[in-house]
């Protein structure tokens, strides 16, 4: 094999690679926000770079049926989530991403792109390198969650949670994170082809992670760890002995349901598997079926869950959990995507995900032995991955190996019809015709990626700097403190909720016609933005501009239905302006849902206040 034969063999998987360890492990505490945008970031220069290496390859695709079927379904899929980009009412969410989500059109794109490549280059000649990779990533993480437990974080994080929250910013998260890698480590342990020193170890690494998210006390990624593991086992006893394979898979069928009612509160596993975050993702996922409900085509916009929620939501919500909490994603990636995206988008996604299931089965009857475990590894942590998506956020951090995985089973099915030095030697050999067509295609995307991650970026760090600690009792840094909130918010690219924060912090600290200029362009931008509705509102009302103030409360009462507060202060603005009848018309609203113990002290309140 020549030295470029060498080196271009494994040039686009240690990209694919290389991309998903950084997307796991890399995080920024000098911006805004440290963990979606950086993620996302590499995302969108790894996959603008293996453009080049897919079309290089178009002839494999066109020869391949397996592929063209999963190029069309991908198209699909970016298509329709376009679509409903350009019909999304605000354009930087839907292109971007809501803030902390950042799962926008370009996210998916990046996504789908990396899914393609991983399914075109990903065959058996190399997919130990997965493994070796994934083993890496999971040490680094152990070792960063272990440090986190016990206090030692070299990161001092604002962090209500609980403390392991990895690099990927919650314990929710991190704890699926680990079960998805751990699963792939738990497969070493069974696969001979691997030295037995990674097999030990592997299996060292499968109990600090069990352990670690037992610590993290997420149920979620107890759950996708246990069922990725008990797939695998299934797949594994199958191999040995089919008859005790099927009396396998029908206990752990079993096992899986009384999991499945012990988080809904039902039977012997309730107090193990059982915790109040279940019951208010049924919140969530009703929510999102009402905004599918009434915007059954395209949705109500690219990651604009947000947006609608308290417009959506129950009654019981606000009620339970209080009339200002929200949520700005379903917390169920199907859900997520038919509310947001509509009916196409979500049935595209399906079609996505029974594709890759479907090669799994194919790939899993076609191979024996090392091969088929090989697969079988990759098959049960995407199953595991799946499992946290059904109760989780699609976070960029953990999704990447949803779309890598995914990707890798296709291309394992694929290498189940060829023989394993076939497959080799056409890689080499296509590869060795590179050139200049892969690094031009590859070197123009790039840049238009990483000069769209720059803009981003400049968002990121100035806003970071706007919410720097300043002694405003000094008049020097006082200024120098309204100069950055305003040169945050007018940085190009910024997200809104940023922008937002600095015009309310302007308002806050006495710039009340520059806070009130900030805060207007996002309401103008955006009429939805509740948060800005209601700065209006309070900042009107400070300064007892009382009529304008009711228009902005009377917005907020349409988007927001349940909201007993914003009725109490409209009550009384209405009654400050000489309305009483409008302002018993708020009592009575009140009244008529406001029922219980997180209900009563603004029940008590609106009495007082608007009884009379």
């Amino acid at each position: 094999m020549s030295v470029l034969g060498k080196s271009t063999e494994v040039s686009p998987i240690r990209w694919i690679l290389g991309g998903l360890a950084a997307i796991t492990l890399y995080f920024q505490t000098n911006l805004a926000d440290p963990f979606n945008p950086p993620k996302t970031w590499i995302a969108f220069i790894v996959a603008a770079w293996l453009i080049g290496y897919i079309v290089i390859f178009r002839n494999l695709i066109n020869s391949s049926k397996e592929l063209k079927i999963l190029i069309v379904l991908g198209c699909l899929f970016v298509l329709f989530a376009l679509v409903a980009s350009i019909l999304t009412d605000s354009k930087y969410i839907a292109f971007i991403g809501d803030t902390q989500r950042r799962n926008g059109f370009i996210s998916y794109l990046a996504l789908v792109i990396i899914f393609i490549a991983s399914a075109v280059f990903m065959r058996l000649f190399n997919i130990k390198r997965l493994y070796i990779v994934t083993y890496v990533i999971a040490s680094i993480t152990a070792v960063y969650a272990f440090m986190q437990t016990n206090g030692k974080d070299f990161v001092k994080w604002n962090n209500n949670y609980n403390s392991i929250i990895g690099t990927v910013g919650n314990p929710n998260f991190a704890a699926a994170l680990m079960a998805v890698m751990g699963i792939i480590l738990f497969s070493i342990v069974f696969i001979n082809e691997f030295a037995i020193y990674y097999r030990v170890f592997a299996g060292i690494l499968v109990i600090l992670l069990l352990g670690l998210i037992i610590r993290s006390n997420a149920r979620q990624g107890l759950l996708a760890y246990v069922l990725g593991a008990g797939v695998y086992l299934v797949i594994w006893i199958f191999g040995k002995n089919k008859k005790l394979g099927l009396f396998a898979s029908f206990g752990g069928v079993i096992v899986f349901i009384f999991s499945v009612l012990g988080m809904l509160q039902i039977g012997p596993l309730e107090r193990f598997l059982y915790k109040p975050t279940v019951s208010v993702r049924g919140f969530y996922w009703r929510a999102g079926i009402e905004m599918l409900k009434n915007h059954p085509l395209f949705g109500v916009g690219m990651d604009r869950y947000g947006a609608y929620f308290k417009e959506y939501r129950e009654v019981g919500y606000p009620l339970s959990y209080g009339f200002d909490i929200t949520s700005s994603n379903a917390h169920n990636t199907f859900i997520q995507l038919f509310a947001t995206g509509g009916i196409f988008l979500g049935l595209s996604y399906i079609l996505l995900i029974g594709y890759i299931f479907t090669r799994a089965v194919i790939g899993l009857r076609t191979f024996t032995g090392n091969n088929r475990l090989l697969l079988a590894g990759v098959f049960s942590a995407w199953i595991a991955f799946q499992a946290q998506s059904l109760i989780s956020i699609d976070n960029i951090g953990i999704s990447i190996w949803g779309w890598v995985l995914g990707g890798a089973i296709v291309g394992l099915s694929i290498s189940s019809n060829s023989n394993v030095n076939d497959d080799r030697k056409y890689f080499i050999g296509r590869q060795n015709e590179i050139n200049l067509a892969r690094v031009t295609v590859s070197s123009a995307t790039a840049v238009i990626a990483f000069s769209l991650v720059v803009l981003l970026y400049r968002g990121e760090i100035n806003t970071a700097k706007a919410r720097a600690n300043f002694n405003l009792q000094d008049q020097t840094t006082r200024m120098i403190f309204k100069d950055l909130q305003i040169k945050a918010s007018n940085t190009l690219l910024n997200d809104p909720q940023y922008s937002l924060s600095c015009g309310m912090y302007l308002i806050q600290n006495g710039f009340m016609d520059e806070g009130l200029n900030i805060v207007k362009k996002i309401h103008a931008e955006d009429p939805r933005n509740l948060d800005a509705v209601n700065a209006l509102a309070l900042t009107y009302e400070i300064l007892n501009n009382i009529p304008e103030a009711i228009i902005y409360r009377e917005k907020m009462a349409k988007l927001d239905q349940w909201n007993a507060v914003n009725y109490l202060s409209l009550g009384k603005d209405y009654k400050t302006n000489g309305d009483l009848a409008k302002s018993k018309e708020m009592l009575d609203k009140i009244l008529s849902f406001a029922k219980g113990p997180n209900a009563d002290p603004v029940v008590a309140q609106a009495k007082a206040a608007l009884g009379s």
